[in-house]
């Protein structure tokens, strides 16, 4: 105010002193109904200017009073309000074209005009989407519903800091339970507890992540084997009693998901439980809950007596099955019948020709002294990658 002032005054000294300076001060001459004013310039402007301050003050007191009466306040406040309508379906238009800065502006008008909670979460969203989160946060202490409050603000912490996750598990534990239809929060809940090994907590939020389709069918499935691949080791490492039982104890469903059943499997391959992973392996392909290029690709394959049964029955149906040659010929390197493992591999590689099965190939030859022969199926296996 006080600048405006002195901008005023030096504005109105220098129209009166370059004039004079110049010794020329003009005039302006006004003539209507017969009579005649003569002004200086200088004079004509400095009334001009104190007319437009009367002016402003007489509308300000008029509207002052206007106000106050019952016609005044339902005129004054349908007009603010048709303003704050404008203002909100602006902001609505500029976040469905994704331009969250203008956005952002047209919420903060309309907070201005009407004061609502959901216009300060929109204006925070807005802010938090082109990235002010300073901005996000001083929308959300505008809000005046504390459940909402608390939820917004957790979720714009863990967005904007997510290193610092840890101190929000207590309150994450308690907001997935009040807002379990939530998948933004039950996201972040995911990769909070996923990033401080809370996998016990992860599992009992696979089932709603799954319903909700918080993650892509992708993501869901490598997360769930690898909590449940930690809880299957945790147990493993007091015995391996304890993790069988763990085991059985899962429902038949869960049992029978291929990612806890490839989790249990490379559980089982930690702690050198080859037979029983192998009878893991071979009844998940018998019903189909396992696709054996993945187990393949996995290495997941490894000696046991009911899957090397599986295998030879398989192959006596189809024996052109360039997944069943591979695996029985990664099952023969392993115990070390080279012969046998070459010429599985290589009707594969014949029938179904793929860098995986040559790098398993140049590794029988390899093992069998046959530089030329490995140097040939690595550049192969080169050439299909």
């Amino acid at each position: 105010m006080r600048k405006g002032i002195a901008l005023v005054i030096v504005l109105i000294a220098g129209l009166i002193l370059g004039p004079l300076w110049a010794g020329n001060t003009g005039y302006v001459l006004i003539s209507a109904l017969g009579w005649t004013i003569e002004l200086s310039l200088v004079a004509a402007i400095v009334l001009l200017l104190l007319a437009i301050i009367i002016l402003r003050a007489v509308w300000r007191f008029v509207a002052r009073i206007v106000r106050g009466t019952q016609w005044g306040m339902r005129w004054f406040g349908q007009r603010r309000e048709a303003k704050a309508a404008n203002a909100y379906q602006e902001g609505l238009n500029h976040l469905l074209s994704g331009d969250y800065r203008a956005a952002s502006a047209a919420f903060n008008r309309t907070w201005q005009l009407r004061k609502q909670s959901s216009d300060a979460l929109l204006a925070c969203y807005a802010a938090q989407q082109h990235g002010d989160l300073k901005q996000a946060q001083d929308w959300l202490a505008k809000v005046d519903r504390a459940d909402e409050l608390e939820l917004a603000r957790t979720i714009l912490s863990l967005r904007s800091a997510p290193e610092l996750s840890g101190q929000h598990l207590t309150i994450l534990n308690e907001l997935v339970v009040k807002h379990p239809q939530h998948p933004e929060l039950l996201r972040l809940a995911l990769k909070a507890l996923q990033r401080h090994h809370r996998w016990t907590q992860v599992i009992e939020l696979l089932p709603n992540a799954q319903r909700l389709e918080a993650l892509s069918a992708t993501d869901l499935d490598g997360l769930t084997e690898q909590a449940y691949y930690e809880v299957f080791v945790e147990h493993g490492r007091s015995s391996s009693s304890a993790l069988q039982q763990f085991w059985q104890n899962l429902t038949r469903d869960t049992r029978r998901q291929p990612a806890v059943r490839r989790a249990y499997v490379t559980a089982l391959h930690l702690f050198n439980e080859y037979e029983a992973a192998g009878k893991v392996v071979a009844r998940g392909l018998k019903r189909n809950e396992l696709k054996l290029p993945n187990l393949i690709e996995a290495n997941l394959l490894k000696p046991s007596t009911e899957l090397r049964d599986y295998l030879q029955d398989a192959l006596k149906k189809d024996g052109d099955n360039p997944f069943l040659l591979h695996a029985l010929g990664q099952l023969a390197f392993q115990t070390g019948d080279y012969a046998l493992a070459q010429r599985a591999l290589r009707k594969a590689a014949e029938l179904a020709p793929s860098s995986r099965v040559q790098l398993d190939l140049a590794r029988t030859y390899e093992a069998q002294g046959d530089t030329a022969g490995a140097v040939n199926a690595y550049r192969q296996a080169w050439k299909k990658a």
